[in-house]
Formats: C-alpha cells, sequence, structure tokens
C-alpha cells in the first residue's frame, strides 16, 4: 500500500506492474455474506463512509470511495484479476462475534469457483480462523498462522492441523525461530517490514518471505543479495 490505497484493485494492479512474487489482501464478510477485500471491521479509517463492515450491503458499500476514487472490491473481483499471475495471500480479518465458519465457507467458496488454490495462500491471526480453514480444505490449499513470535502452541497447531508457514511481525523473526520453522517443515514469512536494514536483516536470517508496503524495496535488497554485491 506504499503505492495505491490498501485492499484496493488498484494496489494489484500496481504489484502486477512492479513484477511482485505475490500480494496480500485482507477479507470480511459484509452483511451480505460476500468478503470483500478491507482491513478493518470499521468503514472510517479507508473509505469516506462510517458504519461496520457486517452491518452494511455490498451494494452500499460499492458506493463508497476507498481512496483515489477506488471502491472496495469483493474476494472475487480480485481473483479474477490476479488469474494465476502471482501468488494470492488471503488474510481472513475476524473480530468477536463474527461467524468465523461462514467466513471460511464464503472464502474457500470463491478461490474453488476461481480455480485458485494453487495460486492462494489463506492466512489469519486468529488460531479459531486457521483451524476452520484447515478442517475445510485438508490437503487443498495452504494454510498458514499468523503471529507475532513462534509459540510450542503454534507448532502443535501446526502438526495437527497440516498447516503449511507461519508468519510473524519482523521484531519476532530470530535466527532461532527460522530454524524451528525449517525443523517443523514450515515457511517462515515476516511481515511488514518497509526500511531497508530491515529487509537485509530478513534475507540474512533466511526468512522465506517478507511482506512489505514498498516491494522495489525488497526486489533491490534481493537483487543486491544474489550478485554478492549486500554488506
Amino acid at each position: 500500500m506504499g503505492h495505491a490505497p490498501e485492499n484496493t484493485l488498484a494496489g494489484i494492479r500496481r504489484a502486477l506492474d512492479m513484477g511482485c512474487d505475490g500480494v496480500e489482501i485482507d477479507v470480511r464478510l459484509c452483511a451480505d455474506g460476500v468478503p470483500v477485500l478491507i482491513h478493518d471491521d470499521q468503514l472510517e479509517r479507508t473509505t469516506d463512509a462510517i458504519g461496520r463492515i457486517a452491518d452494511t450491503t455490498l451494494s452500499d458499500l460499492r458506493q463508497f470511495d476507498a481512496g483515489d476514487g477506488e471502491r472496495i472490491p469483493t474476494l472475487r473481483d480480485a481473483l479474477s484479476l490476479v488469474d494465476g499471475r502471482l501468488l494470492f495471500v488471503v488474510e481472513l480479518k475476524v473480530t468477536p462475534g463474527d461467524d468465523i465458519a461462514a467466513l471460511a465457507d464464503a472464502v474457500l467458496a470463491e478461490i474453488e469457483r476461481a480455480d485458485a488454490l494453487p495460486w492462494s495462500w489463506l492466512w489469519s491471526f486468529d488460531s479459531e480462523t486457521i483451524i476452520e480453514l484447515a478442517k475445510r480444505a485438508p490437503h487443498r490449499s495452504r494454510v498458514s498462522h499468523l503471529c507475532l513470535s513462534p509459540t510450542p502452541d503454534i507448532w502443535q497447531i501446526a502438526a495437527k492441523h497440516g498447516l503449511d508457514g507461519i508468519s510473524m511481525h519482523a521484531s519476532g523473526l530470530t535466527e532461532g525461530n527460522v530454524a524451528a520453522c525449517r525443523a517443523h517443515g514450515l515457511a517462515a514469512f515476516v511481515w511488514t517490514v518497509n526500511e531497508p536494514a530491515d529487509i537485509q536483516r530478513c534475507i540474512e536470517l533466511g526468512a522465506t518471505g517478507i511482506v512489505g508496503d514498498y516491494p522495489e524495496r525488497i526486489q533491490s535488497a534481493l537483487r543486491r543479495e544474489g550478485d554478492g554485491s549486500s554488506g
């Protein structure tokens, strides 16, 4: 979102234009039960409207400005645009009281409809949501768990439910955590990394993937690493 409004089709187009390896979006259910791209459970921060996503119909959401004239897209809109051209990371956002099963079912239905399982990865901060996803899509999709730092219960959840990775805040990335992920056969993603020195640190520690708002900085660091010119 360093180059376009967050969770918009403009942002995804920018990622495609920049040759990114992947793009991460956030999904919630609107009042109609349709998965839409938005981070917060409220509209105020990222749109010109007020109210809860869960209380707003899709037709109303379509009228709001999500930045630079962009509209709030549906997950189906985003899947259609990506169409397998890069890794599509879908983070399921939940707020207490949300119907987690309904969200998981709706997201999986859209992903399967688009035949997007081979190029999608499902993430969530919430363990219950991850477990619901794993139950509904065993051996069919990549499921990861977002957390601030790996803890023993993370490894247990991963083993029990066949997860593929964890994603941690940059402050939680350590050599030991990367080694533990590898020992458990898990990918180790890190977010949100924007400063060049932090990006370089994540590369040197062996992160599987780096999520940031300025992908050109990550691409530049990886090129330097590849040609041996990094310090």
